[in-house]
């Protein structure tokens, strides 16, 4: 990601409906052990994770972007480290929970990468991983955010056990909003009109809609404490260090 995204993020991420629902869905999935060791939020972007966890547990943030640190900072998170992926300054064994959270999908080795994000959490900890979901959903908002794929499940879970991971717990979020999202997201690409959409997903809505948008995510939220879910714009899986 570029500013010119984190400068976004930082104008929206706080009341957005995507995010808002985002840090919903993370507090369902993790409601029913929410861990109490040091939590690493690896590519921390501007905090809108840190903020939900941050009066919880000790938690670091890392990101390589110093404009995205300096947001999180104005937002009163401290212990921040800037670093690139690929090196890492921490400790193996560090951490009880890395929540590795739209990161896999901008990597070209992404096992590689998991593998080493997995030595820097203790035996017994977990990593909490999110990427967006179903390469036909491809569309302009992966280029602007520079992705490199979309996963499915099975491909999801084949990174996860090349890592030398178990995975625990695999769903689909972003759920109730999928026929929408596909519907869109298709006809915009196929009938060639996706040049005319927006940059990414992230448009302004009408407050009403915004509302409207951050209940149903009350309701997927309240499904995910219960169910794993079938089919979503986005995954999720919590995966085990043995």
């Amino acid at each position: 990601m570029n500013d010119r995204e984190f400068e976004l993020l930082d104008r929206i991420e706080e009341d957005h409906w995507w995010f808002v629902g985002k840090r919903k869905i993370l507090n369902a999935l993790l409601q029913r052990d929410p861990g109490e060791g040091i939590l690493l939020d690896l590519g921390c972007g501007t905090g809108g994770v840190l903020r939900n966890w941050n009066s919880r547990r000790p938690c670091v943030g890392t990101d390589r972007s110093e404009l995205a640190l300096k947001i999180c900072r104005r937002r009163g998170f401290e212990t921040l480290v800037r670093s690139d992926l690929n090196a890492l300054p921490f400790p193996h064994g560090s951490f009880d929970t890395v929540l590795l959270l739209d990161v896999l999908e901008h990597l070209d080795d992404d096992v590689d990468f998991l593998a080493k994000v997995a030595a820097l959490v203790a035996p017994g900890g977990r990593i909490v991983i999110a990427v967006p979901a179903f390469q036909f959903l491809w569309s302009k908002h992966d280029e602007t955010f520079e992705h490199r794929r979309r996963y499915s499940a099975r491909q999801l879970e084949e990174v996860v056990r090349g890592a030398g991971l178990v995975p625990e717990r695999k769903s689909y979020t972003n759920s109730l909003l999928f026929p929408v999202a596909a519907v869109w997201r298709l006809l915009s690409f196929r009938l060639g009109i996706g040049r005319f959409a927006p940059d990414t997903d992230f448009w302004p809505l009408p407050g009403w809609l915004n509302g409207l948008l951050i209940r149903v995510y009350d309701i997927e939220a309240w499904l995910l404490e219960r169910f794993d879910l079938p089919v979503g714009v986005s995954l999720v899986c919590i995966a085990r260090r043995r």
